[in-house]
């Protein structure tokens, strides 16, 4: 296997791509329609029928996972500008 130096452009190019796809994810936010849907049936929980209950549901798993990938990324990036200072600048 061979290893790769950080001052190769293919390097900074694939560490230049990841940085660019966990920042996306780090700073996902949800359609504002879709929160505000979401908000909605929150507050109408008790009378909801079970399809608008099942949909409830079905954002909040939604709306938890993508919390979940958000701090993920969050934590991810900060890993890597941690470990290469020079290469990755600071949000």
């Amino acid at each position: 296997m061979s290893t790769v130096s950080t001052a190769e452009p293919r390097f900074r190019s694939a560490l230049d791509a990841c940085v660019h796809a966990l920042e996306r994810v780090a700073g996902y936010r949800l359609e504002p329609a879709l929160d505000n849907h979401l908000r909605d049936l929150g507050e109408r929980k008790e009378s909801l029928d079970p399809g608008q209950q099942a949909e409830l549901e079905a954002l909040v798993t939604f709306s938890q996972q993508r919390s979940i990938e958000k701090l993920e990324a969050q934590v991810a990036l900060n890993r890597l500008r941690e470990l290469f200072p020079d290469l990755i600048g600071r949000p």
